[in-house]
């Protein structure tokens, strides 16, 4: 709650923008660390932008509900080595290295490749232009029918945007994506652009709680179907 109240003095602007850039990093990155420090950002963003419709307390505990998922998202995706089974299955379809060979690419260039594959998705520009217009199709959505919120229509305006913006880039992303770490994490996504439009609406500790609930019952059964995912991978699965 602290953290909530000293952030809540960065302008309404300043958070939107970090919030629609969250929702998207998480359709472009394919490391499960970045993404789910990413999402970790994505609730305290929400946490903020609902500082200024509701109290204080609820978008508290909106954002702790939040943060909370992501330690089982992490844990499970670490005790399931995620991204590194797809790997190592690369590595064993490749044929031995010959030293004397000369296009074998050196071992610096291989570690470079190798973190770049660690970090992005090999569809990164397909996969940043489809965040970028859809971001944009968010903005323009909420301005043409902004959601009366609250009085205030420049709250009202940033509240409708980012709810635009976390549905569609959540929907996105679980279009995009067949393994169930990045599908539940677009669902995340998705559900958490709902809740932020749905609790200034409804400001009630009731409302927070049961909506706080059903995250955390998703967050769970991600974290079942990673494990079953990781353990029996498909072939032509890509990370």
């Amino acid at each position: 709650m602290d953290v909530l109240k000293t952030l809540s003095s960065i302008p309404g602007l300043a958070v939107l923008i970090g919030l629609i850039a969250a929702a998207a990093l998480l359709v472009v990155l394919v490391n499960w660390r970045l993404l789910i420090l990413a999402l970790g950002v994505q609730y305290l963003l929400v946490g903020l932008m609902l500082t200024r419709v509701v109290p204080l307390e609820l978008a508290a505990v909106k954002a702790l509900v939040g943060v909370m998922i992501c330690p089982v998202l992490f844990i499970t995706a670490r005790r399931v080595r995620w991204g590194q089974i797809d790997q190592e299955e690369a590595e064993a379809d490749q044929p031995p290295s010959d030293p004397a060979a000369p296009d074998q690419p050196a071992p610096k260039l291989a570690a470079r490749r190798s973190l770049f594959g660690w970090l992005i998705s090999p569809g990164l520009p397909l996969r940043l232009m489809a965040a970028l217009l859809t971001a944009v199709l968010a903005v323009s959505l909420a301005l043409r029918n902004p959601l009366s919120v609250t009085g205030d229509t420049l709250v009202s305006r940033d509240i409708t945007i980012g709810t635009f913006g976390l549905l569609l880039l959540g929907l996105l992303n679980i279009l995009l994506n067949e393994n169930p770490l990045k599908v539940g994490i677009g669902l995340l996504s998705l559900l958490a652009g709902f809740e932020m439009f749905y609790t200034s609406v409804e400001p009630t500790l009731t409302i927070v709680g049961l909506l706080g609930m059903t995250n955390l019952i998703i967050g769970l059964a991600i974290s079942y179907l990673t494990t079953a995912w990781a353990t029996h991978p498909p072939r032509e699965a890509q990370l």
